[in-house]
């Protein structure tokens, strides 16, 4: 049976995940458990520490050796540098980066996976979000927009933790721009959307978790500056111009919003006479499974959603229950 399950997994292309980490021990443990539970078994996840002086590393080596997970713990320059340094010791043919504090789904690299497989002009895909609030008990489920390059310009990224892309970008662009301190990923996208093909993949990939001491919390005003001169690398059009996109994206983002909405209560609404395994599929079927409180709560409040992303109110904790369990089938 062990030859047998090496044997399938040689038959799997090997999805390289990287956590940078420091002083993240209240939430790593997390991260690494939506890891190590993925449907998908051909994963190594490389976490790389810049020299935490928290519980991280008694966590690190709690796991370590129980799934295919190996670490480093050193002074870094910051996240990105964390982030390239994992990616050189990465050997997987398709790669991703999962900050310490958010959460794949159990599902999240199998599906990945089957659509980069099965369309080989795609490079990088997303996909679709849950923002967990911490501070306000409360999540968000985001649907996201289909690729387009300028409203990439406009909208500077898409949801991170969604984000997967094949070896051969990251051999032909490199890594990460070290120089920026938050909006690299953004960064990245913009100049991986002008040379490869981008898909959006109509499913909930990741857990968001925002909080107080996220970089983008504590420092809301150095991100707006640093994505502004980000888009400025890109956006070649003259103030009119950009001008003219901007009103445009402000019109159509809530119409591509409530588009996606409809269309996301139409597959809940149909989800039981329909085998058609596509759109949201998986997340729909977490009805089926004995669901945490917080699994139960969003889906019974799914038709009530509104012109815009539905907010819901939970209890601090329990979300992880289903999350972390690997039981989805």
């Amino acid at each position: 049976m062990a030859s047998e399950k090496v044997g399938q997994m040689k038959n799997l292309p090997l999805v390289s995940i990287v956590t940078p980490s420091y002083n993240q021990g209240q939430f790593i443990e997390e991260t690494i458990l939506s890891v190590k539970n993925q449907n998908y078994p051909n994963i190594e996840h490389i976490i790389v520490d810049g020299g935490s002086t928290d519980n991280t590393l008694e966590i690190l080596k709690k796991y370590e050796g129980t799934y295919n997970m190996r670490w480093v713990s050193e002074p870094d320059e910051g996240m990105y540098q964390a982030i390239n340094k994992g990616l050189r010791m990465a050997k997987g043919e398709i790669l991703s980066y999962l900050n310490s504090d958010d959460l794949y789904l159990p599902w999240t690299v199998e599906t990945v996976v089957a659509h980069l497989t099965k369309n080989l002009s795609v490079d990088l895909v997303y996909g679709d979000v849950i923002s967990l609030d911490m501070e306000n008990k409360t999540l968000e489920l985001i649907i996201c927009p289909p690729f387009n390059l300028k409203f990439l310009h406009r909208a500077g990224g898409f949801f991170q933790p969604t984000v997967f892309w094949r070896r051969k970008v990251f051999e032909q662009l490199g890594g990460f721009d070290e120089t920026l301190k938050f909006v690299a990923d953004c960064d990245y996208w913009m100049k991986v959307g002008t040379i490869f093909g981008i898909r959006k993949i109509n499913e909930v990939l990741a857990i968001d978790r925002l909080h107080g001491s996220a970089k983008r919390s504590l420092y809301p005003d150095v991100w707006r500056n640093e994505l502004k001169e980000v888009r400025k690398r890109y956006c070649k059009s003259g103030l009119i111009q950009k001008n003219l996109e901007l009103f445009i994206y402000r019109l159509y983002g809530p119409f591509w919003q409530r588009y996606y909405m409809v269309k996301f209560l139409y597959r809940y609404l149909t989800r039981h006479k329909s085998k058609d395994q596509s759109a949201w599929s998986r997340f729909l079927s977490i009805k089926d499974l004995q669901m945490a409180p917080w699994h139960q709560l969003l889906i019974r409040f799914v038709p009530f959603i509104g012109r815009r992303n539905p907010r819901w109110t939970i209890k601090r904790g329990i979300y992880l229950r289903e999350v972390n369990s690997g039981t989805d089938s």
